[in-house]
């Protein structure tokens, strides 16, 4: 995946399940928010030379953007929008 130490690769499967999480939940609920998105894990990948297929396919990734995902999934809409508007 990548050079980084354990605990790196760690924190960007995190990182990497939570902006893709966010990018689920609010696409459909404020679409502007996807190109920043999107250009946050492009960053992010070249900054800890990660390859993002990879960060999702580990057991770290699934464990966070499920978590992550049931979470925005259960908000209700008005807070969903508000989070998804400064989300990025």
């Amino acid at each position: 995946m990548t050079c980084l130490p354990a605990h790196a690769d760690d924190a960007v499967e995190q990182m990497v399940a939570g902006i893709d999480a966010v990018l689920y939940v609010c696409t459909p609920v404020d679409p502007k928010s996807m190109k920043p998105g999107q250009d946050m894990l492009a960053q992010l990948a070249a900054k800890t030379k990660s390859d993002l297929s990879a960060v999702r396919k580990s057991d770290g990734y699934r464990a966070t953007y499920n978590s992550e995902l049931n979470r925005m999934l259960s908000m209700p809409a008005k807070d969903k929008l508000a989070t998804c508007q400064r989300a990025f």
